[in-house]
């Protein structure tokens, strides 16, 4: 029973290293393109599986060379080789084929000599198509390849981009400086500029009522122009001596904001008196008397001096503010 049960082991172990070694061996080929205009280039691709460690001998072909009539070999790969599972290796190669002559060409099969048994892969056809070329062309027109042309010297492409980046980040830093420089110059020339003295509203509108008067408008029978000239010092006085927006506002609404000034209360009178005589000129063109014309302005000048701040600093300087207007 033992015997038989060995000889039946023996009988398989026989088998499958019979069946290991009679892996079957793969050969092929393909083309890239099976149709070429003349002159054009293809690749045909060789294939060999088979066992590690058997000898092949690969198809025999020259590069470059003729690969068979019509068609040239123009490059030949090296042959790259890789391990697959079981024990198997694929061997890849490549060749670069032309043709220079019209026609059909019958690519017979690639070649491999294992021991004693030869694999041959299908047979490859190859189209070349002819190029036209008008009937009126002679042989002057046919032109040798150009040489190869030096592109030309452009000093840009042989500076490395970090030079780049390090010129673009001086020259903004140069602009950043300059201009901060430049900021700060100005501001020490302004600061060395001494400001310009500011008029208080009293002295202001004391210097234009007696250039107003010393104007002689209602003695060359300019009443209306007297008038609102003195209403506009007024009025620009009281804007800057009290913050009431009296330019924007009419008679009434600058009596009636006065009114409520404790400073001005008092001789809220007095500016009554002269914006209305200004209002019948001006509107209802009255012509006042000339005792008329010289009484608004002292009603004028005695307005702005009751509402001028008083301080022991311009108390001197009252009266002879005052005697040059009057």
């Amino acid at each position: 029973m033992k015997s038989k049960i060995l000889i039946i082991l023996a009988i398989m172990l026989s088998a499958a290293t019979t069946m290991k070694a009679q892996q079957p061996v793969v050969v092929e080929a393909a083309m890239d393109s099976s149709v070429l205009w003349m002159g054009e280039q293809t690749l045909i691709h060789l294939s060999l599986t088979q066992d590690a460690g058997v000898t092949v001998i690969p198809p025999q072909i020259e590069s470059p060379g003729v690969l068979t009539e019509g068609v040239e070999v123009v490059d030949l790969s090296q042959p790259d080789t890789t391990r697959l599972n079981n024990n198997r290796l694929q061997i890849k190669q490549e060749v670069l084929v032309t043709s220079f002559d019209s026609g059909f060409y019958y690519i017979p099969p690639f070649k491999y000599v294992i021991e004693e048994d030869t694999f041959a892969t299908e047979s490859l056809s190859l189209k070349i198509v002819p190029v036209d070329v008008p009937e009126e062309a002679t042989a002057a027109d046919v032109k040798d390849i150009k040489n190869v042309v030096a592109p030309p010297f452009v000093l840009w492409d042989f500076v490395p981009a970090w030079l780049l980046i390090l010129i673009v980040a001086v020259v903004l830093i140069a602009v950043a400086v300059y201009f901060v420089a430049r900021y700060y110059k100005q501001r020490k020339v302004e600061a060395a500029i001494p400001p310009e003295k500011r008029i208080p509203p009293y002295e202001l509108a004391m210097q234009e009522l007696k250039q107003l008067r010393e104007s002689k408008l209602w003695q060359q029978g300019q009443e209306k122009q007297y008038y609102t000239r003195l209403v506009d010092i007024l009025r620009e006085y009281i804007d800057s001596r009290f913050g009431i927006n009296a330019m924007e506002m009419t008679s009434s609404q600058i009596l009636a904001a006065l009114q409520r000034n404790k400073d001005t209360k008092e001789v809220n009178k007095y500016l009554n008196e002269i914006l209305s005589m200004a209002d019948f000129v001006k509107f209802a063109k009255m012509r006042p008397m000339p005792d008329d014309n010289e009484r608004v302005m002292h009603r004028a000048v005695d307005f702005v001096e009751l509402t001028r701040p008083q301080s022991q600093a311009d108390a001197a300087e009252e009266g002879d503010a005052k005697n040059d207007v009057k």
